[in-house]
């Protein structure tokens, strides 16, 4: 680029005035040059339109040969603008990995690094979207449930405070031995609660129902999502005492309508585990613990519910 100044030229205007200014001419120049408000010459770069001194070799801004005569000279980049650091920085802290790519490695590493924020900002959405989904149903579910617990027998809303209190204790620290008293004193609380074997109208949401043996019976496994408590109540399955419900029966039909969600009231007979006779066991360790219930069911009635 040939630049030429004259300077400190003093033209006379109208009504004796005095204007200063500086003439110039570009010869072979693709920059654009201009005069600031401080009568300073500076240009800016026609590769990112940085504004840069008119004396500058190279542009501050994207770091490119603004001088036909700088480009016959090799700029030393720093470490942190060389690619390898970019994709090393890509594994280390990827925030700043795909700062680096942005900042300096042209267009099309700038079309990469927006491409991949749009996924990730698509992911987070529908993340953020599934789990409110998840919200309004357990809000939904909770408000249908206490309108029924109060008339199960024995009261749902009673075992879930057991299971409330068994849950806050159990993270507390405890020696082996603490814990097992611990253990064995819930153990006989929930079976206490459970002398019966029975229960009736409990509340829950269909898990999932799926055909077995051949289509000759029905597994069904229902979620008893409450704030306080979490379990499942499901009928048993590979076992010698399976308790399936069969397709011939009049149950069978009628929770074929049933689907993943649905909301249902529930009644059957609780039965122990495959090693254990006990409803709930805590203390062996091939119990099923207190978070699951196995049932012989004899009622699942879906529950109207308002959108």
């Amino acid at each position: 680029m040939l630049l030429i100044i004259l300077k400190n030229v003093k033209i006379k205007v109208i009504r004796g005035k005095e204007l200063r200014a500086c003439c110039w001419g570009i010869l072979c120049c693709c920059n654009n040059i201009y005069m600031d408000d401080e009568e300073r010459i500076v240009m800016q770069c026609k590769y990112c339109g940085q504004t840069i001194p008119d004396n500058a070799n190279y542009c501050s801004g994207c770091g490119r040969a603004v001088r036909e005569e700088a480009t016959e000279v090799k700029r030393e980049s720093k470490f942190w603008e060389q690619g390898w650091f970019a994709v090393l920085m890509l594994f280390i802290f990827w925030p700043v990995g795909l700062y680096l790519l942005w900042r300096y490695h042209g267009i099309f590493a700038k079309a990469i690094v927006s491409i991949f924020l749009l996924m990730v900002l698509g992911v987070f959405v529908t993340v953020l979207d599934i789990n409110l989904d998840r919200g309004k149903s357990g809000d939904s579910f909770s408000k249908i449930a206490n309108s029924v617990v109060a008339e199960s027998i024995p009261s749902q809303k009673k075992f879930n405070e057991i299971q409330a209190r068994y849950n806050q204790n159990e993270k507390k620290s405890m020696t082996e031995l603490e814990k097992a008293e611990f253990n064995k004193s819930y153990e006989k609380e929930f079976n206490e609660f459970f002398k019966d074997g029975y229960v009736k109208k409990w509340c829950a949401k269909v898990d999932r129902i799926e055909s077995v043996n051949s289509g000759m019976a029905a597994y069904v496994r229902l979620s008893c999502d409450f704030p306080e408590a979490e379990y499942a109540v499901e009928t048993k399955r590979y076992a010698a005492d399976e308790m399936l419900i069969p397709a011939d029966s009049e149950l069978y039909k009628k929770i074929m309508p049933l689907k993943s969600g649905d909301v249902v009231v529930f009644s059957g007979k609780l039965v122990s585990g495959d090693y254990s006779k006990k409803i709930v066991d805590l203390t062996t360790s091939y119990g099923y613990k207190n978070k699951k219930l196995y049932i012989d069911f004899t009622d699942i009635e879906k529950m109207a519910t308002k959108e």
